[in-house]
Formats: structure tokens, sequence, C-alpha cells
């Protein structure tokens, strides 16, 4: 069995070498953040493959880097998308790297800045790292085991040292209405998921408390213009993207 810790490890060690900006992102950012919560029975899960984050600039780099480490690139796929998302298979092809440039797109997009990637060391900041979990329109166990295993660990505040930063949520959500709603959506829906999972009272009551004031400053956050003409609209427009399964669709795709 593949150890997905040391991979990511090693290929982070690595990456620092050769000066490259690569920052993990995904159940494995948690882990690596939580690593006394994310090993609770109720909330372990198995890690299949590894998400990365970089900037373009160094993007042009990770098809020369990877191959350096004995990685093979999906040459369609990267051709294709490279300049967004690029897939690389790992030595005996049975699980592969999904490397976000500049930005996450799944429900909602997530831009990242060199300046924000450089805030952790390993892991992209805790507070898009939230956002990467709850941007999901209809957020599942596997993601509120990570958003529990993140907030058992870790307070909200106004900052990025080892903390949820309620700044740069409100930041984003302040100004997207569609992300604010898919959000707080989530929020109110994860206390009936956290009825099935084995952890204890203390620890859910917890996770729910930092959740309960994640929402309360999202609410009173001021907003933009933009945000309030959105509202106005509301749910009868779709405010979230439906995007394709672009990992399953890269890993069917037949090596180049």
């Amino acid at each position: 069995m593949v150890d997905m810790q040391t991979e990511c490890e090693q290929i982070l060690a690595e990456a620092h070498r050769q000066n490259i900006l690569l920052r993990v992102i995904g159940g494995m950012a948690v882990h690596l953040h939580s690593p006394q919560s994310s090993i609770l029975p109720g909330l372990a899960r198995a890690y299949g493959d590894l998400d990365f984050v970089t900037i373009s600039s160094d993007s042009k780099k990770l098809r020369a880097f990877f191959e350096s480490i004995q990685f093979k690139p999906n040459a369609r796929f990267n051709a294709l998308q490279g300049s967004r998302r690029m897939i690389f298979y790992s030595r005996d092809e049975s699980w592969c790297l999904d490397i976000f440039v500049n930005e996450f797109r799944m429900c909602h997009n997530i831009k990242f800045s060199q300046e924000r990637l450089e805030k952790d060391l390993i892991t992209i900041p805790l507070a898009e790292l939230f956002l990467t979990k709850m941007q999901i329109i209809e957020a599942n166990e596997k993601d509120v085991k990570d958003i529990s295993a993140l907030l058992i660990e870790h307070p909200v505040g106004p900052t990025d040292l080892e903390v949820v930063n309620i700044d740069r949520i409100n930041e984003v959500c302040s100004q997207d209405w569609g992300f604010y709603t898919t959000v707080r959506k989530n929020i109110d829906r994860i206390p009936g998921f956290m009825m099935h999972l084995d952890i204890t009272e203390e620890q859910r009551t917890l996770v729910l408390s930092r959740l309960d004031e994640i929402a309360r400053q999202m609410d009173e956050a001021p907003k933009t213009v933009a945000w309030k003409l959105r509202a106005s609209i509301g749910e009868r427009k779709r405010w979230y993207e439906e995007p394709e399964d672009a990992t399953r669709k890269a890993i069917s795709l037949k090596l180049e």
C-alpha cells in the first residue's frame, strides 16, 4: 500500500529544493494540519491521490520536475488544460497527482496569488482550505470529516497562523453572493451529517461552535454592490457551476 503522506512530503521537499512553489490542497492538506483529529476513528479516511496548487510562473517547470522524480504526465490532458490544471501519474500508474494552476475551480472559483500561497510552507492557507471544502454545492461525508478535523484543531480568527482566517473568508464571500450562499447552505447542512460521525460530544460541539462563529461573521460582514445586486436575483438563477470531473476524465484518457 502506498504511504501517501510520505509521497507527499517527498514531493514537497524536492519542490522546495528546486525552488518551485507547490502547496498541498485537499484531504491530505487537512491531515497534515490536523494530524490528531484526522486519524480519529470517526474522521479517518483514505487518500487515493494527491492534489497541489502552483502559480503560472512555476507551472512551466512542472513537467521536467515531475519527470525528474519519475512521475508520468498525461500528455493529452496537460496539452489541453495545462494553463489551468495538469495530471501526472505515479510510477506504476496506480494513483495520480492533480495540479491546479493559480486557481481551484469547481462549483466556485478560488484564486491563489503567490502572496497567499506563501502564507504556509506546506499547504494552501487554512481559510482557503476551508473554502475548497465548503464550495461544493452539496458537501458529502468525506468533506464533512475534513471540515470537522480542521475545526477541532484550529480556531477561527483574523490571522493565517494555524488559524482559519475569517477575514479571508469574508473577503471572498462578501464579494460573491453565489459563493456565500453555497458556504452558508453547507454550514446549515453539517449538523445533520455530524449526528452520524463517531466523535465525542465535546468535539462535535467545538466544530459546530466554530462553524456558528464563521456563519455569524459572514452574515455581519459588509457586502459589495455586486453581491447585493446578485442577491436581488436570488436562487431564481443558478449561482454555481457544475464542473466536469476532470480528474476522472483525465485518468480515463490514454497516456501518451
